[in-house]
């Protein structure tokens, strides 16, 4: 009797070891793990004759290889958080200059090109910063740090003293000095709002056409005093005479005052007096 039991032992033994042998070779690799699931419960459920007792315990066994094989997959994160696109700090223009705007609305555009837009606008006197670069006709500038494109004609490093007549005629100029009509010139160019001026008169060095009277009677007439202080030589200026102080550069670098004359225009309230030498400074036409 315990021989036949023995054999019914072995018997089932043998019948469940190959799907144990099964379970181990399909529970390692990660990817079948939902497959070893499923083949280890048909293993139990087609092996009807197996006690509970031997079962339970080859069940039990199974899911240990099952928990080994799921403790040892491997994870990967895909919140991994990557190292930052590192910044790069956009070329600077190198600036190698000034230019000043020779006329109102002188126009600042995107290529060098005058169908490209137009990015800003310039007014007589402007400055404007460049770069060296130039390109059939036009001026490379710089505008909010970035190259820009003028017209070359439309720039200069200065404004023109005295070259061309001015837009308002010039009849003032009848009877003056060269050095006299390049101050006229001059100051018409640089300050276009200016409409009045007193030239040739029978008093003083009026009458021999080496003085302009500048008609101004705001501040304004302190930037003309100072742009003439600063062009002097190239003008031919001797003297200026404004709000009753006078500047002679021979004699003293500063302003001095002068007596009171008795009225606003004798005192030099309603006007720039200028004086020249005559014909010291060069003249172009």
């Amino acid at each position: 009797m315990a021989s036949v039991r023995h054999k019914q032992t072995a018997a089932r033994r043998a019948a469940t070891a190959p799907w144990r042998r099964r379970l181990v070779s399909v529970a390692l690799p990660a990817a079948g793990l939902l497959t070893l699931t499923g083949v280890a419960t048909a293993a139990v459920v087609h092996d009807a004759d197996v006690t509970t007792a031997s079962a339970g315990a080859d069940v039990s066994q199974d899911q240990d290889i099952i928990t080994e094989a799921l403790e040892e997959e491997p994870t990967v994160s895909r919140g991994v958080e990557r190292e930052p696109v590192p910044e790069v700090e956009p070329s600077k223009v190198k600036v190698t200059g000034r230019l000043v705007a020779l006329h109102d609305g002188v126009t600042i555009h995107a290529d060098a090109s005058r169908t490209s837009p137009v990015l800003a606008r310039l007014g007589q006197g402007d400055e404007v910063a460049v770069t060296g670069k130039r390109s059939k006709g036009w001026t490379q500038v710089v505008l909010k740090e970035l190259p820009r494109w003028v017209r070359t004609k439309d720039v200069a490093k200065e404004l023109p003293l005295g070259t061309e007549p001015c837009p308002g005629g010039s009849g003032v100029e009848s009877g003056l000095q060269p050095d006299t009509i390049k101050v006229h010139r001059a100051v018409c160019a640089r300050f276009p709002q200016i409409s009045s001026y007193g030239g040739t008169a029978g008093r003083g060095e009026h009458a021999t056409g080496h003085s302009l009277d500048i008609m101004i009677s705001s501040d304004l007439g302190n930037e003309i005093a100072a742009f003439l202080q600063e062009h002097r030589a190239e003008l031919g200026i001797e003297y200026l005479i404004w709000r009753q102080r006078i500047w002679r550069p021979a004699t003293s670098n500063s302003w001095r005052p002068m007596s009171d004359r008795g009225s606003p225009t004798a005192n030099h309230m309603d006007h720039v007096h200028v004086t020249v030498v005559g014909s010291s400074a060069s003249y172009g036409g």
